[in-house]
Formats: structure tokens, C-alpha cells, sequence
């Protein structure tokens, strides 16, 4: 949760400051961003621990206080977490002694402390150690020579600031009074300068707004005197102080009017003299500082123009390293992939780090300015070669770097939307989508898939032969097929990128003669039979049609007609009791049938005497007769009224009867006043 901040200035803002030469002028100093902190922190307390190891401790964030301190070797890339410290410290102070870590004051998110313990990095249990003689945070922290700790001003538990001082001695575990400052003061760094000087620098002398000082003061450890220095030319409080490996103290960010500032000034103690060096890149206060063992600074956390922490790391320069300029020794690579994301590296040597730009390269190619990873996407408009330059630079000089970035052709995408457009007996039509126009000029081949498996239950071997011939353009007709003939097609795009494989095909069926329906008998004897279809429903014109018969189960086949350009025949010469099961199918122009329709298994009757019965005239006026069927077959219904005469016979119906007995009636009966009947079964 966020605690309330004992260091917050009344607005936020940036002041801008440019690097000033000549008068002020001091070597200039280049920023660059260090190992980011996992989440942002502000008003942490800092020193160095054994090993060169910049310790972080304490301090506050927007999700919970600080417990565990954090530790950067100068070499690393990340920050690593050592044991948890009990309590809650915001704006403690902390000095290295020996393989403890004298943690003093601070706020635990609502007052100052007076409690002090000795942590150990290593992960010991925590010393209780003789507090402080009032409660202080948010105060000016240093060392001495002997590891005695000193407590410099401050807010008291009621927030007031604090003019007193004390300092720690650890072999005695107690604290004693020294000089007080010559005024209230907090929210100000202290630095020892490794011989006899603690510094104090700005800081607010109320807690009014504004109130901001450009003061210096300088603590003499052995006269246990304050004296004033020259003040620094900008007035500020909240900024981070260290002394650097060149002998000059660093006073960096801070709030200056009630404005974030990213002023950094540079003090030099043996000319008590003040020159302002590069800005930081962004606007801090509440910071902490300190020098890694590679001798650069190294500024840790914040809170940014909005009053947000922030978990930024700034480092400069090797201090005690004479300047040189750039020098390549990595190089970025010279291949890249069309809509791919590009990213490579360019590294060079050189004191300050050298910082990198694109002189020139293609639209959207960019270099991080401090790490030089190059990162760019090629569009369409890069297909081909590409020319960049990258330029190393420092306060030194500049190195520039000329490469080329070579983007081939992209393979082209398997086909997509692959249609069939039309079929007819012999050819099939298919389209598909074209390929994007940034993979250059492009073939289509299509091709039939194959598979086999050898030895059976293998995984099988498939592969594929070209149908048709290679065309340029998004469709392609495949000719010389056979009706009826169903296979799958795969499409492959061929260009300067290479091919782009076989994608899903499509399944397509030639047009074949559909078979005639409804095949069915309509006249049936002992020696006959009639049959009749219906045409095909199309598309494919019929010329003829072609009746089959089976016999014994199928085992047997004869042709009964051919050629026969109507829907009905009559098969005649059959034997009587034989069985046959029929079938149709029709021809188109060329010759190539259709399938079969087939008929009812039909069996060519025994002759068998019928009879009559339940003779009666019908009530339309007609006579009624009632016939029982030796078998199912064609009926003949047959009258006369001389029955004497056998040429007197006539025949008035004629009928394949769908059920036995069934009934038949002689409309023109009454035009007779006595007439016979009688049933032939043919």
C-alpha cells in the first residue's frame, strides 16, 4: 500500500537543463540506463558492501515498503535480492561496517524512527543496536574513516526538521551528540570525501513549499565544526549525492522551486568551485546514488515529474577511465526476412559509452541508442538490397559503421480459396487465389496425390505427379479425363523465394450419363415382359439405352437390347418360370454408360388357367367381374355373345394386376343383351 511520503515536493514539473560550457565547464558526463529495479522505488538509502556491490535498502513504493534489500554488482545485468529486513524504512540511513550494515531511522509510513539495527547481508539474524537520541528520517547519512555513523538533521516524530546531529560509534553501540547544523535542514544527501569532510548539499529548511536551499555545508570530523562552501547554482532539495573515483562530488536531480529538475552539478572540493555536467535524461527526485566498482554512478529509483516512483537505473561513464572514441567490435547482420521482425546488434568500445543513431537505412529501422539492438520489420518496399549506416558516438569522436541488409523474395503461401469453376465429361476448371505481388513473378502446378503401403500396415509413402501443364496465371483447365473420374488436386506456387508446398486440395468429378429411374415392368406373360424408365435427370444428353438381365442369383447376364433411343422394350422368347433380375442403364454420344437402374426380380409365370367369379352388373350400368389369377402375370380379358364361334372372341382388357383376385368391369355391357366372358393367361 502507499505510505505517505515525507519527501514530496508542492509540484511536479521538469526543469531542463543543457549541459554549460566554458565558464562552468567540467569533463562532461554521458547517462545510460542500468538494470532496471523489478518494481519502482523511491526515498531508499544506499551504500556499499563488500565485494564493490551497490546496496539498495529500504525506501518506498506504490505497492508496499521495502523489506528486502537489493544488491548490483558492477557487472551484472539484474538486481539480486538478499534477506528480508524487519521493519518498515522509508528515508533511513545506512552505512557499511565491516559484514554489517547499520540501518538507522527512517519512517515507517505514518513517523520517524529512532530505532537502529545491524543487518547482515550474508542473512544473520538482525542486531538490535542503541537508538538514536530522537527520531529522524528522511536525513543526511554518511561514514566516516573509522565506519562511525553519522545522523544529520532530519524530521522528529512530529515532522518537524531537525538541526541536531549525532553520530554511532559501533564498537561502543552508542550514539553521541556532535555540532548541529547551522540550520534546520532535511531531504538533503551527505557525502564523506575518504579523509576528514562530510558534505551536506541543498535540502529544505521547512516544511513550507519553496523553501529550498542552494547551502553547503562541510562537517570537519575531527574539529567537530560546520563550515559553509560555495552554494550550488542551482538551489534544491530530495537530490542524490556521490563522490566519484575523479575526486568530485555529484549532486544529481532533486526539486528545485517545487519542480523536478534533472540538473546535475558537479562539485570540486579542492577548488570549493561548481560546474553544472549533462542533465540526466529524465527529471528525479528521492533518488539514491552511488559508484559501482567499475568507478561509474549509478543512480537508483525516484520519483519522476508526476511524483510516481519509478524503477529506472542510470549509470555514466567509467570516471577514472581517460575518454576514447568509438570503436566497432560486433557487428549487426546482413540477412533479414520479409514481414519478419529484424533484430541484431551493433557494439562498440569507447570512453563514455558510446551512444548510437542510423545515419541512414530503411524506412523504420531503428537502433536503441544505448544497447545499439537494431530492430526493423521489412515491408514490401525493402525486398532487395538495403543500405545502412549506423554511427557510434561519444564526446570522444564517432566511428561509422556501413553495411548491407540483403531481404530475398518471400516463398510464396500455399494457395488459398481453391474452387472448382466448372466440370464437363472430360476436363475439370479450377481457380484459386493469386499469390501477394512481393513474392515477384509466379508459376501454379497442380498436381495428384499418391500413397501406398508397402509392407501392409506400414505408415504408407505418399507422393505427388504434375496433371496439366504450369501456368502464370490463378486458374488452369485440366483436360483429357474420363467421365465419372473423381480425384483431388493440389495446387503449388512456385517463385524466386522457392515453392510453397502442398496445401488441401480440392476433390472434383468429372460429368459421367446418370442412370435412368424408376425402371418398372408394365406388361408381363410366360414368355414376356415389358418394361419402361424414366430419362436421366442430366445434365449429360443421352443417345441410348441398354436393358440387361441376370440370371441364377446374378451369376449369369445376357443383353436384351441396345441402342434403343425410347424408354420402354418388350423381351420376348423368355421361358416360361424363369427367373430374371433387370437393369437399365443409358449411353451418352460417346459411348460411355451410366450405371445401372435396377428392377424388380421378376419371374415369367407358368401358364395357369384363371377363372371368374361373382359376376354382376355394376351400379354404373356395366358388368362387374371378379378374376382369380393362376399367377401374377398380364391378364387378357376376352367376350363374346356367340361363344359357339372361336373367332368371336374380341379382347376388352388388358392388365398386369397388382393384386389377387381383382375385379374388372365391362363398361359397354349393356350395348349387349347376353354376353360371355373368359380370362386368357398368355
Amino acid at each position: 500500500m502507499k505510505t505517505r511520503r515525507i519527501f514530496s515536493s508542492s509540484g511536479f514539473a521538469v526543469i531542463a537543463l543543457l549541459f554549460v560550457g566554458a565558464g562552468l565547464g567540467a569533463a562532461p558526463l554521458a547517462w545510460f540506463p542500468g538494470p532496471a529495479l523489478d518494481t519502482p522505488l523511491s526515498g531508499a538509502a544506499t551504500t556499499v558492501i563488500s565485494g564493490g556491490n551497490i546496496l539498495l535498502i529500504g525506501g518506498d513504493t506504490a505497492y508496499y515498503s521495502q523489506s528486502y534489500p537489493q544488491s548490483l554488482a558492477a557487472t551484472n545485468i539484474y538486481w539480486t535480492y538478499l534477506p528480508a529486513m524487519d521493519g518498515v524504512r522509508i528515508a533511513p540511513g545506512a552505512v557499511a561496517n565491516g559484514g554489517m550494515i547499520i540501518v538507522y531511522g527512517g519512517s515507517d509510513g505514518t513517523s520517524s524512527t529512532s530505532t537502529v539495527i545491524g543487518y547482515s547481508p550474508s542473512g544473520d539474524t538482525a542486531l538490535t543496536l542503541a537508538s538514536m537520541s530522537v527520531a529522524r528520517s528522511d536525513l543526511g547519512y554518511a561514514p566516516d574513516r573509522k565506519g562511525l555513523a553519522y545522523a544529520l538533521g532530519g524530521l522528529d516524530d512530529t515532522g518537524q526538521p531537525l538541526s541536531s546531529a549525532e553520530r554511532y560509534d559501533p564498537d561502543a553501540d552508542s550514539w553521541a551528540a556532535i555540532a548541529p547544523l547551522p540550520t534546520a535542514l532535511y531531504h538533503f544527501p551527505a557525502v564523506f570525501d575518504r579523509t576528514n569532510y562530510i558534505y551536506t548539499f541543498g535540502g529544505w529548511t521547512s516544511t513550507a513549499p519553496g523553501t529550498e536551499t542552494a547551502s553547503v555545508l562541510r562537517y570537519s570530523v575531527n574539529a567537530d565544526t560546520w563550515t559553509e562552501m560555495a552554494p550550488m547554482p542551482i538551489a534544491v532539495a530530495g537530490s542524490a549525492a556521490a563522490l566519484g573515483v575523479d575526486g568530485r562530488i555529484y549532486v544529481v536531480g532533486g526539486v528545485s522551486g517545487g519542480v523536478t529538475t534533472n540538473a546535475v552539478q558537479v562539485y570540486n572540493p579542492a577548488a570549493n568551485s561548481w560546474v553544472l555536467s549533462t542533465p540526466l535524461p529524465e527529471g528525479l527526485s528521492a533518488s539514491a546514488i552511488n559508484v559501482d566498482s567499475l568507478g561509474r554512478l549509478t543512480l537508483m529509483g525516484g520519483m519522476d515529474a508526476t511524483g510516481s516512483d519509478v524503477s529506472d537505473v542510470w549509470r555514466s561513464q567509467e570516471l577514472g577511465m581517460p575518454d576514447s572514441a568509438p570503436a566497432f567490435v560486433s557487428y549487426p547482420g546482413l540477412s533479414a526476412t520479409y514481414q519478419v521482425p529484424y533484430v541484431s546488434s551493433i557494439n562498440a568500445t569507447g570512453n563514455p559509452q558510446p551512444t548510437y543513431l542510423v545515419l541512414s537505412g530503411p524506412t523504420g529501422l531503428q537502433v536503441d541508442a544505448y544497447s545499439g539492438t537494431i530492430a526493423w520489420t521489412p515491408q514490401a518496399g525493402d525486398i532487395g538490397t538495403n543500405l545502412v549506416t549506423i554511427r557510434a558516438t561519444n564526446y570522444a569522436g564517432f566511428a561509422d559503421w556501413n553495411f548491407t541488409i540483403i531481404v530475398p523474395y518471400p516463398p510464396p503461401t500455399v494457395p488459398t480459396n481453391l474452387t472448382v469453376v466448372s466440370v464437363t465429361e472430360n476436363s475439370v476448371t479450377l481457380a484459386w487465389d493469386p499469390e501477394s505481388p512481393v513474392v515477384g513473378p509466379v508459376t501454379y502446378s497442380v498436381y495428384l496425390r499418391h500413397s501406398i503401403h508397402d509392407p501392409k500396415g506400414s505408415g504408407g509413402t505418399v507422393w505427388y505427379t504434375q496433371i496439366g501443364s504450369t501456368t502464370t496465371v490463378p486458374t488452369i483447365t485440366i483436360t483429357g479425363l474420363t467421365p465419372g473420374l473423381a480425384q483431388a488436386y493440389y495446387v503449388v506456387a512456385t517463385a524466386a523465394g522457392g515453392s510453397s508446398g502442398y496445401g488441401p486440395g480440392i476433390l472434383a468429378t468429372t460429368l459421367s450419363p446418370q442412370p435412368p429411374t424408376n425402371l418398372r415392368v408394365t406388361a408381363l406373360s410366360s414368355t414376356s415382359i415389358t418394361l419402361a424408365w424414366d430419362p436421366p435427370p442430366g445434365p449429360v444428353p443421352i443417345a441410348s439405352y441398354e436393358v440387361w438381365g441376370w440370371i441364377n442369383n446374378g451369376v449369369t447376364s445376357a443383353i436384351y437390347g441396345t441402342g434403343i433411343t425410347n424408354t420402354t422394350l418388350t423381351i420376348t422368347g423368355l421361358v416360361p418360370g424363369s427367373m430374371h433380375e433387370w437393369g437399365v442403364r443409358a449411353h451418352d454420344a460417346s459411348g460411355y454408360p451410366s450405371g445401372f437402374d435396377y428392377g424388380p426380380t421378376v419371374v415369367n409365370p407358368v401358364p395357369t388357367p384363371a377363372s371368374l367369379s361373382c359376376v354382376a352388373s355394376s351400379a354404373s350400368g356395366g358388368f362387374q367381374l371378379i378374376v382369380q389369377a393362376g399367377a401374377v402375370q398380364t391378364m387378357l380379358i376376352q367376350a363374346t355373345t356367340t361363344p359357339a364361334d372361336p373367332n368371336s372372341w374380341v379382347q376388352i382388357g388388358s392388365l398386369l394386376p397388382s393384386a389377387n383376385p381383382f375385379t374388372f368391369t365391362d363398361t359397354n355391357a349393356a350395348q349387349y343383351p347376353m354376353r360371355f366372358y373368359r380370362v386368357v393367361a398368355p
